[in-house]
């Protein structure tokens, strides 16, 4: 069961995410203590967790402020990405199965579904599909300090994307989903067609945010 912190920790994050809360606007314990209709305690736990994870700064006796994703940590989680994804694809090679690949499947099917929608609870939606397309296939690998490196990484890009591409009032118009083509790759057990297309899902993501904010 999901506790109340961890509840209160996703609403804040989502609300960061989404720019319901602005980069120039300082949070306040009791102002998020009435939104959420809970107790101090939890929202103080979840502020502390956010600010650990380099997501907010505390500011005494003020606040907490929302820390600005840069392109340099961009760039660099980008490049992490597939350092990590193309050797947790290496590693999870023979470990797939048909149920393994089945649940990427599904999720490749719902990204497509909501590709074409336009809008900001859209992109959070997408962003949300790609990470969890993308984690999934690398917690295979039996790696779990490979996949939670990975979840670290894709958590700062899913802020930094929405908070550049939502600040542009502008949303990707991307034409298709790569996915569908990993996972198909996965089903023929090819290998080097697998790890191709995730390179180029890798980067038509970099080349969609940077389209957008360059």
């Amino acid at each position: 069961m999901t506790s109340v912190k961890d509840q209160v920790y996703q609403n804040i994050l989502e609300g960061i995410v989404s720019s319901e809360f602005p980069l120039d606007e300082l949070l306040a314990e009791k102002k998020l203590c009435e939104q959420f209709g809970v107790s101090r305690s939890p929202v103080r736990e979840a502020l502390g967790e956010l600010t650990r994870e380099g997501i907010l700064k505390s500011m005494p006796r003020a606040g907490y402020q929302i820390v600005r994703i840069s392109e340099k940590q961009m760039r660099d989680a980008f490049q992490m990405r597939l350092l990590l994804e193309r050797e947790g694809l290496d590693q999870a090679w023979e470990r797939l199965n048909d149920r393994k690949i089945a649940s990427l499947k599904d999720i490749a099917g719902e990204s497509e579904r909501v590709l074409h929608e336009e809008s900001a609870r859209s992109l959070m939606r997408r962003l949300k599909l790609n990470d969890e397309f993308h984690v999934m296939l690398c917690s295979f690998s039996g790696n779990e300090l490979l996949g939670s490196y990975l979840a670290q990484t894709m958590r700062l890009l899913h802020r930094g994307m929405a908070q550049h591409m939502l600040e542009e009032s502008r949303i990707p118009e991307t034409a298709h989903s790569i996915h569908h083509q990993v996972v198909e790759a996965l089903e023929e057990r090819n290998r080097e067609k697998a790890q191709r297309f995730l390179k180029e899902d890798i980067y038509s993501m970099e080349k969609e945010i940077w389209e957008v904010i360059v």
